[in-house]
C-alpha cells in the first residue's frame, strides 16, 4: 500500500484532508463532499493510495 490520506472534521466545523500524523492539512473544505472529492482526486493522481473518512 502506498500513501494514505485521512478526511477529518476540523475545529472550525469544516473538513481537512491530511496525511496520518501530519500537523497541517493538505487541503481544507467547507463540506465533507468537497473534502471527499479532493481526496479521491489526489488518490487518482498518486495511484496506489488509501483514503479514510474519520467521523
Amino acid at each position: 500500500m502506498g500513501d494514505k490520506r485521512l478526511i477529518v472534521k476540523n475545529r472550525e466545523g469544516g473538513w481537512d484532508v491530511r496525511a496520518p500524523g501530519a500537523h497541517n492539512p493538505d487541503s481544507q473544505h467547507a463540506t465533507l463532499g468537497e473534502a471527499e472529492k479532493a481526496a479521491f482526486e489526489w488518490r487518482e493522481r498518486v495511484g496506489d493510495a488509501k483514503v479514510s473518512i474519520i467521523l
